[in-house]
């Protein structure tokens, strides 16, 4: 038995099972007939840590040997994958024909592209190159069933009818198991690098972003972040007590261009600091950024806002207000572009579990009277059980995914008790 079948504490009943292509997929889907056995699809298992606790599960799916870059077509910017297939692995193919796919997330030497897909898994590249969901041009899904459907094509062009792979990026496999990504891939920049703005006070922090939005810039990459992650990630930015990253690329009269543009804006703030780094020392920085998903100790939380740009102000002002409040320090990364803010505790100044079960559901009604969602990425294992982690959904959209739900997973076989729509009176 893998370590990385390990699900808060939970192995699998009747262990793993490793199809090596979509027929022997097909197959152990469709073999997995007795009513009540729960089958979890893996990848690298970076993300497993994320919904309610399951009270158990049978199998283990593990998609890891089907890891293959079925096709490319480097003149079209076009690529068909494997759900396995690493993001690592892909790049390092795709860098090749210098090519990439806009689509990043933590710890790429593990992630697989189908678990990122499938758990909407943070990333920075968005900025300039849209969601990672805008990559996909194509999907081949296998039901609980054991039914193989496919949606889109391998090339990019406008079609007609509903986008049935947007149901699967973000559904956390209660849906179907996907087997094949078609991706629309994007010219690798001549030039790289990142610009580092220090700033005294949250509200600079965001005024600059705005002025950067509104601007002729189009970074690969923008966050800011407080003084507590700058400090946490060994970031050599003394004098701010917040930070901005901004990552451009692009041939090199384009890159130049941008620089001169974000210095002369840099020069309006009084009390702002300033350094460049070059692609190699900017790379080491994102994948610092990139791969922190939060602290190490088994109390530690991180949690993920979904807002919107104008909201961000004052949700990100709320919820630093109430954690010096309550005498406690939270780190912070926010993307202004998007409107989305990561927090993450070391641990909370917390007597008992009801203290930080309090603590907790404040931060709920921040983002509510934000008109925000929130979803909790890492939870105590103790305070999963029963708590719920993905936020307040309105009854409408909660009934619709509901349906879905009960029309592609009636048995709920996959992932059951995980997911928003597997809870009761949620």
């Amino acid at each position: 038995m893998e370590a990385k079948h390990l699900i808060d504490g939970i192995q699998p009943n009747q262990g793993p099972i490793y199809p090596e292509d979509i027929n022997e997929l097909s197959s152990a889907l469709s073999d997995i007939a007795e009513p009540g056995k729960v089958v979890v699809p893996v990848g690298g298992a970076t993300r497993l840590q994320i919904g309610a606790k399951m009270p158990h599960y049978d199998y283990a799916l593990d998609l890891s040997n089907m890891n293959h870059l079925v096709a490319h077509n480097s003149a079209d910017l076009t690529c068909i994958v494997q759900s396995g297939i690493t993001l690592h692995s892909l790049q390092n193919q795709l860098r090749e024909q210098e090519q990439f796919l806009a689509v990043d997330a933590a710890f790429p030497g593990k992630a697989t592209i189908g678990g990122t897909l499938a758990s909407n898994a943070p990333g920075y590249l968005r900025w300039q190159l849209a969601h990672m969901r805008d990559m996909v041009i194509g999907m081949q899904v296998v039901l609980p069933s054991g039914t193989v459907t496919k949606s889109g094509g391998p090339v990019v062009k406008n079609v007609s009818g509903y986008d049935m792979a947007r149901l699967h990026v973000g559904g956390y496999g209660t849906l179907g198991v996907i087997s094949e990504i078609s991706f629309k891939l994007t010219p690798l920049p001549r030039r790289q690098g990142s610009l580092l703005v220090g700033f005294q006070s949250e509200n600079e922090l965001q005024n600059f972003s705005g002025e950067v939005f509104d601007s002729y810039v189009m970074p690969l990459a923008l966050t800011g972040m407080n003084e507590h992650l700058i400090k946490t990630l060994q970031i050599d930015a003394p004098r701010c007590q917040y930070l901005m990253v901004i990552r451009i690329g692009g041939r090199q009269m384009a890159f130049d261009r941008q620089i001169n543009i974000l210095n002369k804006m840099v020069d309006q703030y009084q009390h702002s600091n300033t350094d460049f780094l070059e692609q190699n020392p900017s790379d080491r920085l994102w994948k610092k950024i990139r791969d922190f998903r939060g602290y190490g100790s088994s109390s530690s939380i991180t949690g993920r806002v979904f807002s919107t740009p104008t909201r961000l102000r004052s949700l990100l002002r709320d919820i630093v207000n109430f954690f010096e409040e309550i005498g406690s320090t939270l780190a912070i990364s926010i993307q202004p572009g998007f409107g989305t803010m990561e927090f993450y505790i070391d641990s909370l100044p917390a007597e008992d579990k009801t203290r930080s079960t309090q603590v907790i559901e404040q931060i709920h009604n921040i983002a509510r009277q934000n008109q925000s969602h929130i979803n909790y990425e890492k939870l105590p294992s103790d305070l999963k059980n029963g708590f719920n982690m993905w936020g307040q959904i309105n009854e409408g959209s909660l009934g619709i995914m509901r349906s879905l739900r009960g029309t592609y997973d009636p048995g709920k076989k996959l992932n059951r008790g995980r997911y928003l729509t597997d809870k009761e009176g949620s």
